[in-house]
């Protein structure tokens, strides 16, 4: 027995352990000096490690240990050099006082530290930790099995029960065939429907054992797979396919059945109302459209039926070499539109046409809606594919055959986009006429497109020397086209010119945007107003002063009307002079326009009649964006709404500042002051020494005129640019003060050193300056915070409003609140799908959602809140109205958060309080419901809001669908590395809707009263779910 202690073990075990140690590799052994720690005697052993155990022994040759060591609870620090000369040392602590020890010693320091680290891991700790994670994974591993043991009793019972059916079925079937034997024998007259009918019988019996059993071996199949979920929601995807085709087929056959033939036939008959040409051009290739989906739905019906083995790749290559169809349809559009709208001025026609519209079949839409469809129909697939991608396994047979054609059909969706630009733009203009009493031949014009409307102010009207103020109380609804400019008011549903300025020729007019130093004008007028004055009646000039809703509503107008006019402008200095103008007009030189390296083109034109750039690198889009030669709208717009998603503010204005200096530099020097240089692209904004300019005895005149000249057209160029980019998107500049602060020493260092700015660009740049300060003194918001949080507390609790309050007022009141979250959203937060990526970066599209969320409950809650089922029908009623009220008021955002509360299982479980709802409010909920269903991308509520008069509150959610559905069809880059500007004009079109509807206000005043906290009751948050 060996003796530790005074503690006594039975030494034969540890002897085997010890030799167990020897013959074991990987255990930590060798010599080491040895002593304790009330000893200074060191004695030579032979040392071995094994598990928690110590071995020494007197020599590695020895049977015997001489002793052992319990490492269990141990601790093994390194050692102090002693006195005696021992420098490798560690110590064995016996004790947690550490006042027992044993001390070794060893000849080098990394063989100390393999001991120390050798014996620090010994414990058995670590063996029991894998002991507890081993029995846990037991447990999981038990449960499991009892999942499965469950799963497969389940199975079993289903077995147990299908073999019953198919028993039942066999009695069944052998019942009916001796009914059939007896009935033979009794009769051989039977005739042959009697046989049919039996054999059907028995066939339909057949046939339904030979479903259950496949089923059920589908079923099996399909719970077993490991890609189970993600095909469940891919089948889901399938199925939304089938369902939309099936829509879709059936909006074809109602352009075919309804409008294509019955015309056809017309246009056959003795008085015909148009030609076969023109409905050529109406229809052209709708009813082989309609024929290719006909055959495209019966195949996916039929692979449906094969469910859940399901192919479609097939389709899909039957459906692409099919689509140059649409695109000879999309490029015709335009032209059908057009000879539409030329048809419509025959009275025969536009009668026959009207009685057309008014079918059953065709649910009010008009003949432009069906149209339109097919163009719809192409990025709808892009939306499908790209969802059933995402649940496909990546070893799946039709993957690669589903991004083909997605590839494909991404490409036909930006030429589609590029093709129906121009057609959205008409459609729009001929909205505009028909709500205009009398129309307005001016807007028959096809090459003239739309560019903004809104309400403004009639200030004062100066006709034939005579000034007088308008007296109507009320905004004009304004429209604003790249020709024309229309004013008009209105009378009952309709919008009537306004007599002697209603119209207004844009080519003939000057605009006034500074009449702060007007006597005859007030203070309101000095701020938000700027005047018009038409020279189309010379000598008796028309003027007529517009005041706009806030200082960015008049800089908006005022740049689009200036730069609709510089357009017009340039286009008639082209006619006039045509080459010989030093702004050679860009139509001229088709040089301009040819594809290189860094540019490529589209096929279809912009406003001004130039092709669209579809990719350019950045250099080439800046390039584009300062020159004079290029005067666009439509691409001004698309650049300073989109460039955030492929540069910076500071490189924008880097650029337009090097612009301005680089003309600036081809100036003779005349002795006038030298102009700053180029200010730095960095955040350093010292002044640097200028650029050396040219002496003026070195050139002749012409060149100083023509230098002159171009410096003028430039300075004019960059002080328009500079001057939208404040107007539409100041938000820029406050977002990043190092921005603002560079364009201010821009603008103070032009102000005070450029003696060769002419008095036009001397009052840009005044008019850039009082926009400046108009926009920082506006940056008060409105009290959204304050009123929501009255409604809404920080428990989640939700109010109850009184049901005394007027449901007309109501609906006003949430209409202006609406308005107001939805003008607080800035165009920023639109892009790169922000909302969903990071959410810091468009906080007020997610407070906007997240109102939408509340407001629903809101609804819910306070129907729930009636003790009586009474009180509760009354409440519904009364909302039911209140949504009714809002569609009326254009609020499509509250109509869908109202309907969404009423439609609440909690809601629509209350069969007693339903019962007892007027049948009318039930008839009106269901009207409403079908307007903001979810169905097909939200068709329905999309149609109403085209057809709407704006002031309008659009649902959000409807604009950030397609957003996404751009954003995730359509990449940022081609493969060449060039900026995909097709794709920034398709996000630009989206987003500027948005920005009509935000910019066109609500002639609503809010009643503070209506939103004090001693109207409304509190009640908790009630389960809806």
């Amino acid at each position: 027995m060996i003796s530790y202690w005074s503690i006594r073990y039975i030494d034969n075990q540890f002897i085997n352990a010890a030799a167990t140690a020897r013959i074991t590799s990987g255990c930590q052994s060798g010599v080491l000096n040895k002593r304790s720690s009330d000893s200074s005697k060191w004695q030579t052993k032979w040392c071995i490690v094994y598990k928690n155990l110590l071995f020494y022994f007197e020599r590695e040759s020895s049977a015997r240990p001489s002793g052992v060591i319990l490492l269990e609870g141990t601790t093994c620090e390194r050692s102090v050099v002693h006195d005696d000369g021992k420098q490798f040392t560690f110590t064995v602590f016996l004790s947690n006082d550490k006042q027992q020890s044993v001390i070794f010693a060893c000849d080098s320091e990394s063989e100390c530290l393999k001991w120390i680290n050798a014996i620090s891991a010994s414990s058995m700790q670590k063996y029991e930790q894998e002991k507890e994670e081993l029995q846990q994974k037991l447990l999981d591993v038990e449960k499991r099995l009892e999942a499965e043991e469950n799963a497969k009793m389940e199975y079993l019972t289903f077995s147990e029960e299908q073999v019953i059916t198919i028993k039942s079925l066999r009695d069944e079937n052998s019942k009916l065939k001796k009914q059939i034997d007896e009935l033979r024998s009794e009769s051989k007259d039977i005739s042959t429907n009697e046989e049919e009918r039996i054999n059907a019988v028995v066939c339909s019996v057949a046939h339904r054992w030979y479903n259950l059993t496949r089923w059920r071996k589908i079923i099996d199949m399909y719970v077993k797979s490991e890609h189970a979920d993600s095909m469940k929601k891919r089948n889901r995807v399938l199925w939304q396919l089938m369902k939309s085709e099936e829509e879709y087929v059936s909006q074809l056959g109602t352009l075919v059945n309804c409008f294509y033939k019955p015309l056809r036939m017309a246009a056959s008959s003795s008085h015909p109302p148009l030609s076969h040409a023109q409905l050529n051009l109406i229809f052209r290739n709708c009813e082989t459209l309609y024929y290719i989906h006909q055959i495209f739905l019966q195949g996916l019906q039929v692979r449906m039926e094969k469910w859940p083995v399901l192919v479609l790749g097939d389709l899909f290559d039957m459906l692409l070499p099919l689509l140059v169809v649409y695109q000879d349809f999309v490029r015709n559009h335009a032209t059908s539109l057009e000879v539409l709208t030329q048809c419509k001025h025959n009275t025969h026609f536009y009668t026959l046409l009207e009685k057309h519209e008014n079918k059953p079949a065709v649910y009010g839409y008009s003949i432009e809606m069906y149209l339109t469809f097919p163009i719809q129909r192409i990025p709808g697939y892009v939306t499908l594919l790209n969802q059933l991608l995402a649940f496909t396994p990546p070893d799946h047979v039709e993957r690669f055959k589903f991004e083909e054609a997605k590839s494909k059909l991404q490409e036909l969706s930006v030429v589609i986009y590029e093709q129906t630009s121009d057609s959205e733009s008409m459609y729009k203009t001929l909205n505009i006429e028909k709500m205009i009493n009398g129309g307005c031949h001016v807007l028959f014009d096809t090459n003239q497109h739309f560019v903004r409307q809104g309400m403004l102010k009639l200030a004062a009207v100066q006709v034939k020397g005579t000034y007088r103020k308008d007296t109507k109380v009320g905004p004009r609804h304004c429209f604003l086209f790249t020709n024309h400019m229309l004013v008009t008011e209105r009378i009952g549903e309709q919008l009537s010119i306004s007599k002697d300025f209603g119209l207004i020729a844009l080519n003939h007019c000057i605009l006034i945007e500074d009449i702060s130093d007007d006597p005859t004008c007030d203070k309101e007028q000095h701020c938000f107003g700027f005047r018009v004055t038409l020279l189309d009646n010379v000598p008796d000039p028309r003027t007529i002063t517009l005041v706009a809703e806030s200082p960015q509503d008049k800089a908006s107008w005022t740049v689009d009307i200036q730069q609709c006019i510089e357009n017009l402008h340039s286009e008639s200095t082209h006619n006039c002079y045509g080459r010989s103008s030093y702004t050679n007009d860009p139509r001229s030189d088709p040089r301009l326009f040819v594809d290189g390296t860094f540019i490529k083109y589209s096929l279809r034109m912009n406003s001004g009649q130039t092709p669209k750039v579809r990719y350019a690198s950045l250099d080439k889009l800046l390039e584009r964006l300062m020159d004079a030669r290029f005067l666009g709208v439509e691409y001004l717009n698309t650049f300073l709404l989109t460039y955030r998603c492929f540069t910076d503010g500071h490189t924008v204005l880097g650029y337009i500042i090097n612009t301005y200096y680089d003309a600036l530099a081809k100036l003779p020097d005349n002795g006038v002051p030298e102009s700053p240089s180029y200010l730095p692209k960095n955040n350093n904004f010292e002044k640097h020494s200028p650029p050396p300019r040219p002496s003026i005895s070195s050139i002749n005149s012409d060149s100083v005129f023509m230098a002159a000249k171009y410096y003028s057209e430039v300075a004019m160029r960059v002080f328009n640019v500079i001057k939208s980019w404040i107007s539409k998107y100041f938000q820029d500049f406050v977002s990043d003060p190092s921005l603002y602060q560079r364009l201010m020493i821009f603008l103070d260092q032009v102000g005070a050193n450029d003696s060769n700015m002419t008095q036009c660009g001397r009052k840009a740049v005044n008019i850039i300056r009082r926009s400046l300060a108009l926009q920082e003194a506006s940056k008060a918001a409105y009290p959204l915070k304050e009123i929501y949080e009255t409604y809404f507390n920080k428990r989640g609790n939700y109010c109850c409003l009184s049901l005394t309050v007027d449901c007309d007022v109501l609906a006003r009141q949430m209409t202006i609140l609406e308005h107001w979250s939805l003008t607080e959203i800035q165009p920023n937060e639109f892009l790169d799908k922000s909302w969903v990526k990071d959410k810091e970066k468009a906080p007020n599209i997610c407070s906007l959602m997240q109102r939408c969320d509340k407001m629903s409950n809101m609804v819910a809650s306070e129907v729930l809140a009636g003790e009586t089922a009474s009180t509760r029908a009354k409440t519904i009623a009364r909302w039911v109205n209140i949504a009714a009220l809002c569609r009326k008021h254009n609020n499509f955002a509250s109509l869908l958060q109202i309907v969404a509360g009423l439609t609440f299982s909690a809601i629509q479980r209350l069969k007693y309080t339903w019962a007892i709802v007027p049948q009318e409010m039930k008839n009106s909920l269901n009207t409403l419901k079908d307007l903001v269903s979810v169905s097909n991308r939200f068709k329905n509520m999309k149609s109403e809001i085209k057809r709407c008069d704006p002031p309008c509150v659009p649902y959000i959610g409807v604009y950030l669908a397609d957003l996404i559905s751009i954003e995730e069809g359509v990449q940022n880059l081609n493969s060449n590395g060039l900026i995909n500007f097709a794709k920034m004009r398709m996000l630009a079109h989206t987003i500027l809707e948005i920005r009509l509807y935000q910019q066109t206000y609500y002639d609503i005043q809010v009643r503070k009263t209506l939103h004090n906290k001693s109207n409304i009751t509190r009640i908790s948050c009630l389960s809806i779910t």
